[in-house]
């Protein structure tokens, strides 16, 4: 007895998969991504910007932080507590520019920007290098 042969063409399903993988990829990446913005738009968070070719140099009070977080201000050197006495004396307290060494703690420019808020400097401009 004798069975006929049927042509069995292959499936070529494997093609797809690769696909597949992508579309889910690409869904879950915008699940995320959405959720993302309404958290931001949900806690009102403007995020900041920062673009150096526009800081023109000016005559602004400037305290420059060294890397061993000793700091200058108008060409002396002063500790915390005489940088908080030089603050009160200055007139124009809208605006002031620090210009810290890229090798400072993190923890000693919170320090500073605390005793920057504390004597109600109410603009601080953080000097950066554009990088290249």
């Amino acid at each position: 007895m004798k069975f006929a042969k049927k042509n069995i063409k292959p499936k070529n399903d494997d093609n797809l998969l690769p696909l597949v993988n992508i579309i889910f990829l690409l869904l879950i990446f915008f699940m995320i991504a959405g959720v993302v913005q309404k958290q931001k738009e949900l806690y009102e968070v403007e995020l900041g910007t920062a673009v150096i070719e526009n800081y023109i140099d000016s005559d602004d009070k400037t305290i420059f932080i060294r890397k061993d977080g000793t700091i200058v201000f108008d060409g002396k050197g002063i500790s915390d507590n005489e940088l908080k006495t030089y603050l009160r004396e200055i007139e124009e307290k809208e605006k002031l520019v620090i210009a810290a060494d890229g090798k400072i703690t993190s923890e000693r420019l919170n320090k500073i920007l605390l005793i920057l808020t504390r004597e109600n400097i109410e603009r601080i401009i953080l000097l950066t290098n554009a990088n290249d």
